[in-house]
């Protein structure tokens, strides 16, 4: 399936932002925008974080990030 490996890091980097007080939502749009990590590594984090399905966590990644 996904990388292991590459979801968590992406989960450790989304969390690590969120230490500094922001939403899930604003630590996602960072990630992608600011640390250009791409879509496709940030929506299986978003699937884990949010235990939610394949189709809502590329839904909600979509929207955090702009698309």
């Amino acid at each position: 399936m996904y990388g292991t490996k590459k979801i968590q890091e992406t989960i450790s980097a989304l969390e690590e932002i969120q230490q500094t007080g922001v939403s899930l939502t604003e630590a996602t749009k960072s990630l992608h925008m600011k640390e250009y990590i791409p879509f496709d590594d940030i929506w299986p984090a978003i699937m884990n974080i949010c235990q939610t399905s394949e189709k809502e966590a590329m839904r909600l990644t979509k929207e955090w990030c702009g698309y």
